[in-house]
């Protein structure tokens, strides 16, 4: 059975002979403003093509001016029938027609989608017109559902991340208020809480690229800043290794217990809920038994990873060994920053930079910085006392 639209749509009647003069019109005459409504179908009568128009008065009047100076056409009503096939490029394509023109720049060009939950940002100059703005920021979550067919709940970003857990306020625009999900990246399946856990998606290939590096067998791998376990599930997916995964949230630190049960993994996670400065500390067990065991260290706290350089080193192995480490540093020249700010810190601790295996630009943090990471092996410098 064709599924039918709700109410009467007003059709553009035309003959077949004129239908493609008619669409070559419409594309010169209005460029940048929907006219076919691509929700419906078009349907067809003998000779005639019936092209479905957009709800809008203003643009069914703009029509009848200026293609009737070149065409014979009229207009008829129908039941619009619901075209499966029509798929939007973009929350653009949706709004075109459907908000002031004026709010168009506004229009996130990316958004974030966590398993069935999308969070977005506004930049919103001019906030005087409190209706204009909520009745915007709703069309924009509307659209966003309706090209993302398995995003049930639209989030807006109400604060920066903050506090010692990295979270942000949340307010819900569109959908179901819901704040766990499953989201899926390379293979692995992640529960967690939105509002509760830090997580971006957007370093899904940061963290594919890490788990794709020359990993040896039996490394143990120490993710300090695990948050829900996207970094330590992936490498043990694929790798047979140890990995000790740190986070100070207890949400986090509960997600990470339950996503190492979601997943099948070819080595071994160990959680653990604590603040890693704990670790140095000389009473600390658990900071004791770890003490120089660590091949490989993966530094996620840009904001302040370069500030746990002295843990780092305290847990790598008195050989030496890898450190993915993660930074926001200020243009210009990010990287150079970034490399003196970790040979600085390594030096007063004993340690120097044996070779810079790969830095590079992850992403444009704001317009006065990016965020960079560097991979290195680092090496204890001879004349320093081990204990």
């Amino acid at each position: 059975m064709k599924e039918t639209a709700n109410d009467k749509t007003t059709f553009l009647r035309i003959k077949k002979e004129n239908a493609e003069d008619l669409l070559r019109l419409i594309h010169k005459e209005f460029k940048k403003i929907l006219v076919i409504d691509r929700k419906k179908k078009i349907l067809y009568e003998g000779e005639y093509v019936l092209f479905p128009l957009v709800d809008s008065r203003e643009i069914i009047k703009k029509v009848s001016e200026n293609i009737s100076k070149s065409l014979t056409f009229d207009f008829c009503f129908r039941n619009g029938i619901i075209n499966p096939k029509n798929k939007f490029k973009s929350i653009n394509d949706v709004l075109i027609n459907k908000i002031s023109p004026k709010m168009l720049k506004f229009i996130p060009k990316s958004y974030d989608i966590i398993g069935n939950i999308a969070i977005l940002e506004f930049d919103l100059i001019d906030r005087s017109n409190i209706e204009e703005i909520s009745h915007f920021k709703k069309a924009v979550a509307e659209a966003v559902i309706s090209i993302n067919k398995a995003v049930k709940t639209v989030y807006e970003k109400k604060s920066e991340i903050k506090d010692i857990y990295r979270l942000r306020e949340l307010n819900l625009i569109s959908g179901i208020d819901i704040h766990e999900t499953i989201y899926k990246e390379n293979n692995c399946t992640f529960k967690l809480n939105v509002k509760n856990v830090y997580f971006t998606p957007r370093l899904v290939y940061e963290r594919k690229r890490i788990t794709s590096s020359d990993i040896k067998i039996n490394e143990n791998i120490f993710d300090l800043f695990a948050g829900v376990g996207t970094f330590s599930i992936q490498l043990a997916k694929i790798h047979n290794v140890k990995v000790f995964s740190f986070d100070i949230n207890p949400h986090a630190y509960n997600y990470l217990k339950e996503n190492i049960k979601l997943n099948k993994l070819e080595g071994l996670v160990y959680p653990y809920n604590l603040d890693i400065r704990d670790l140095i500390n000389p009473t600390n067990k658990i900071g004791n038994s770890l003490k120089t065991s660590a091949d490989r260290i993966i530094m996620n706290l840009p904001e302040s990873s370069i500030n746990y350089i002295d843990v780092a080193c305290y847990l790598m192995k008195t050989q030496g060994g890898f450190i993915h480490i993660y930074q926001f540093c200020e243009k210009p020249n990010p990287i150079k920053k970034a490399i003196n700010n970790i040979k600085k810190s390594l030096s007063r601790y004993g340690w120097s930079i044996d070779n810079i295996i790969k830095s590079k630009v992850v992403k444009a943090y704001s317009p006065k910085s990016d965020l960079i990471v560097v991979d290195l092996k680092i090496k204890p410098i001879y004349n320093k006392i081990i204990s």
